[in-house]
């Protein structure tokens, strides 16, 4: 859940050092040919205690921020402190993640560990072509609690019995707003209760066009811009009672249903926000402006955001913010986009037992926490995410805990093995379309449905 975060590609990963190491014994010996000399006292033998061999671990994550490197930096450093015997050699990726993984993974190099997007490699993908080191037995035999996890984080990452990765934490979508130009406007913020349902479609366009400033046709302030990020837009789907697809029983993608009346509906919506009522900023005009910037500036009013975005608002000093629930339309219950991601090791790794020790290292709560400081996560632990730390009311946004109380009504990814394939080649390019309106929403959806269950029956 934005939201990102060149650097020289390194051709391989380096795994573990030497392996075994056994006692080192030390004795005076003289020539074979010499008689034994006499001492005063027997000599003992001295030995030293078996040592450990040497273990290298690649550990590959993209750099969302400053603050995410600094952390995973420190917990590289501290891990090796606790354990000298295992190096950690982290390796920051600023640009093209998604591509370096997907290459490690081809190449048979895999990290030892690394942040595991299931946007990328969904978990039934994951298992059938065993990508991952199953954690089970680790589990087991550490007698590793698994309780403080939120059971929907832990579930990502269970497939048919097995545990592919743990979680790192479990993200959603909110609004945040400028409450300076709120209250220049004379409007009541919405808040952060999930169970209210009194924030719809229609008072959210009341506040977005109030919240827009023109100057004749020139719009100088925009009450809201659009997150065109796939699981920013769902969210106004599964808010309008619909989804993008329908599933099985064990939760698999079996056809696309983002043409139903109540998805269409959503998706115009949207369109109309830009084009029609003129309440957020055309693509090409954020894409000259910049998103975040358009808020920070004081050129929007509202935007769909994560909460792993916080440490970047937090820099905002010119005017107050606060978050808020998501707007709903026709659904009964509010659906969120997200999921977050997790922490997972290839199963090709050479040093399994060592690469367990990092992963329950960097998944802890003391880690979570590390995160929090600097405003990159939204903790998939429960005491993390109830903790005085997580909520400090001396830090913005005053609403932090709803960034909470929204994980209850997060919305999974479609899980499918082909689902990037249909996000990268039907979902993201006819969306496009929308956004700049060449095509309407219903005709923008059918073609979704029409690609999307074309692959769905390839499978």
């Amino acid at each position: 859940m934005k939201q990102t975060r060149r650097i020289s590609r390194r051709d391989a990963l380096k795994y573990g050092a030497s392996m075994g190491a056994g006692l080192l014994a030390l004795s005076a010996c003289s020539p074979a040919a010499a008689p034994a000399q006499p001492t005063s006292a027997a000599a003992a033998p001295t030995t030293e205690a078996p040592k450990a061999a040497p273990v290298k671990l690649t550990f590959v994550c993209d750099t969302v921020n400053a603050g995410h490197v600094k952390v995973r930096d420190a917990w590289a450093a501290g891990f090796t402190t606790e354990n000298p015997s295992i190096t950690v050699d982290h390796q920051p990726v600023p640009t093209d993640y998604n591509t370096k993984i997907q290459t490690l993974f081809a190449a048979g190099t895999p990290p030892d560990i690394y942040r595991y997007l299931q946007e990328v490699a969904p978990i039934i993908t994951v298992v059938e072509k065993k990508m991952h080191l199953r954690l089970d037995d680790f589990v087991s035999a550490d007698k590793y609690d698994l309780s403080d996890f939120r059971k929907e984080a832990l579930g990502l990452y269970q497939w048919e019995g097995g545990l592919y990765a743990l979680p790192r934490d479990y993200g959603n979508q909110n609004l945040f707003m400028n409450l300076d130009l709120f209250e220049k406007a004379g409007i009541t913020p919405p808040n952060a209760d999930w169970t209210n349902t009194d924030f719809t479609f229609a008072s959210f366009l009341e506040m977005a066009q109030k919240l827009t400033v023109k100057t004749g046709d020139k719009v100088d302030q925009w009450g809201f811009l659009v997150n065109r990020g796939w699981r920013p837009w769902a969210s106004w789907v599964y808010n309008n009672g619909a989804t993008i697809v329908s599933r099985d029983d064990k939760g698999v993608a079996t056809s696309m249903a983002i043409n139903s009346p109540e998805s269409v509906e959503a998706l115009q919506f949207l369109q109309d926000l830009m084009h029609k009522y003129m309440v957020a900023p055309r693509p090409d005009i954020e894409s000259e402006l910049g998103g975040f910037d358009l808020f920070a500036t004081g050129k929007v009013g509202m935007m769909i955001n994560n909460p792993s975005s916080v440490n970047q608002y937090r820099t905002i000093t010119a005017f107050k913010w606060n978050v808020a629930t998501l707007p709903i339309g026709k659904a009964s219950r509010r659906g969120t986009g997200g999921g977050g991601s997790g922490w997972a090791s290839g199963a090709g790794t050479k040093a399994p037992d060592a690469a367990w020790k990092f992963l329950k290292y960097i998944s802890s709560a003391q880690a979570e926490l590390d995160e929090v400081s600097v405003g990159a996560t939204t903790p998939s632990r429960v005491s993390v995410g109830t903790s005085d730390k997580f909520l400090d009311p001396t830090k913005p946004p005053a609403n932090a805990k709803g960034f909470v109380d929204a994980q209850e009504y997060v919305v999974r990814d479609p899980v499918h093995v082909k689902w990037p394939e249909i996000s990268s080649r039907v979902v993201t390019p006819n969306m496009d379309t929308l956004w700049n309106k060449s095509k309407t929403a219903q005709e923008v959806a059918d073609a979704i449905k029409k690609d999307g269950d074309a692959l769905l029956a390839q499978s």
